[in-house]
């Protein structure tokens, strides 16, 4: 992959004709330097992602002022000069992965390039001029090949869909990419005007733009933290209760991808799983997950009010009502109508909450319980296919029959481990070290969610 790579953007610099500037031309050789510093510098002032370990930089900013001021290939050397000092000389990285950051990196630059000039973009220092169709193209043309590869290249390693990678990588930073792409507009015009003064008042809005991207990326890891929160207390309550959570998490993630839900989706259904116990640290239901006997019809009213209960507390979190908090306290709805707490049916039930109610059932099935073993995966089938239309939705039921990894999760073995496998490592507006996927954990033995089911009754979680 990486020979492909470099054969191509060594396409990019041989095929072109090189409209290169004499030596003799110190303004033009003085702008080329200033703005391949300047791509360094914001190279090396870059922000790391949470998914797959993902880095970002707003090092196109400059790099796209290069190709409105300077003709190919230079504006490709600049990007290649940026990518592989930032690679091995800030992050470090492998000699193979920085080869790999700095072609891909050329790649989108050149290719970029190539599109702004064949649309007729003008090209030159002597005076400021802009088109706006052919900047359009080229920040859509880059943006394309630099996220596109990182997402290939993520979900080639990872076993993550390429819809998802696309759709993770870009995010709500897409507007971002916008706004700091425009400043290379502004950036040309000052340097036209002012030569190096120029460039250098364009460092405030620079550091602004890097900031917006900041200030995303701790948004999601603020909602992430308050999760955790949660489940820690959850755990401190019933350790056995946030193994349960997690583990329902993992299926309710794999089960709504396997639907091929949108992003935003898995992740709402994925949180809402987590977190679908969370109003059992209330007191009222210490002494109930306790009992060791079955519950009596009053303990079982109390019980069934941890939906309602969970759903109170997540609803404190803003960014958790809606479609969170809906799945929360739905969770126990069956299709038929015949669920709690408001016997809701069918279509009517939120699907993140018919996803849990399955994803929940299925870890009641797969672990031991104080009364029987854990079921073998045909077992978990027979039964899921036995009460698919009236507490599971068929779809849903099918689509986890169906699933391999539901199935991988369920077969992992006892002991939670985390396991890494290497990506190649990219540069520009992102770079991917390594992506990490967790198996599910231990099966502990306790009780069930509402306790009552018999052997041969409906599996309930």
């Amino acid at each position: 992959m990486i020979l492909c790579v470099w054969a191509f953007a060594a396409f990019l610099l041989i095929v072109p004709t090189w409209d290169i500037a004499p030596w003799a031309n110190q303004g033009y050789w003085n702008g080329v330097a200033i703005f391949t510093v300047t791509a360094i510098l914001c190279d090396a002032w870059f922000l790391k992602v949470p998914f797959a370990n993902l880095h970002s930089s707003i090092a196109f900013v400059p790099l796209f002022a290069a190709v409105l001021l300077f003709p190919p290939p230079v504006p490709i050397l600049m990007s290649g000069l940026t990518a592989i000092i930032g690679d091995t000389l800030v992050r470090r990285k492998p000699a193979q992965r920085a080869l790999f950051n700095t072609a891909q990196y050329m790649v989108s630059i050149g290719l970029g390039g190539a599109v702004y000039t064949a649309l007729g973009g003008p090209v030159g220092l002597a005076r400021f001029s802009f088109s706006f169709i052919p900047f359009a193209a080229l920040v859509v043309v880059f943006f394309v090949i630099n996220q596109g590869s990182v997402a290939l290249a993520v979900a080639l390693s990872s076993g993550i869909t390429l819809r998802e990678t696309w759709d993770r990588i870009g995010g709500g930073a897409r507007i971002y990419d916008v706004l700091a792409s425009s400043l290379s507009i502004l950036l040309v015009y000052l340097y036209v005007k002012l030569l190096l003064p120029g460039v250098v008042i364009l460092v405030v809005p620079l550091f602004l733009v890097r900031q917006l991207y900041q200030m995303n990326q701790q948004l999601q890891e603020e909602l992430e933290e308050k999760l955790e929160l949660m489940v820690k207390a959850i755990e401190a309550r019933d350790p056995y209760t946030s193994g349960h959570s997690r583990r329902v998490a993992e299926y309710a993630g794999a089960i709504a991808r396997d639907l091929q839900l949108a992003v935003k989706e898995v992740d709402a259904v994925k949180r809402a799983a987590l977190l679908h116990d969370v109003g059992k640290i209330y007191e009222e239901f210490a002494p109930l997950l306790r009992k060791e006997d079955k519950l009596s019809a009053e303990e079982r009213i109390v019980m069934e009010t941890h939906v309602t209960r969970s759903a109170e507390l997540v609803g404190v979190v803003s960014k958790l009502r809606g479609s969170v908090l809906e799945a929360i306290r739905h969770h126990h709805e069956n299709y038929d109508g015949t669920g709690y707490p408001d016997g809701l049916s069918g279509e009517t039930i939120p699907i993140g909450a018919r996803i849990i109610m399955i994803a929940d059932t299925l870890d009641a099935m797969t672990t031991d319980r104080p009364y029987r073993k854990a079921l073998g995966f045909e077992q978990v089938v027979s039964e899921l296919r036995k009460y698919s239309g009236r507490q599971f939705d068929p779809r849903i039921a099918d689509v986890l029959i169906k699933s391999t990894a539901v199935r991988r999760m369920i077969g992992a073995g006892e002991a939670e481990q985390s396991s890494t496998t290497p990506v190649a490592t990219f540069a520009g507006r992102f770079a991917v070290e390594r992506a990490g996927r967790v198996s599910s954990g231990h099966y502990r033995k306790s009780r069930d969610v509402v306790l009552s089911a018999p052997k041969s009754g409906s599996p309930e979680s």
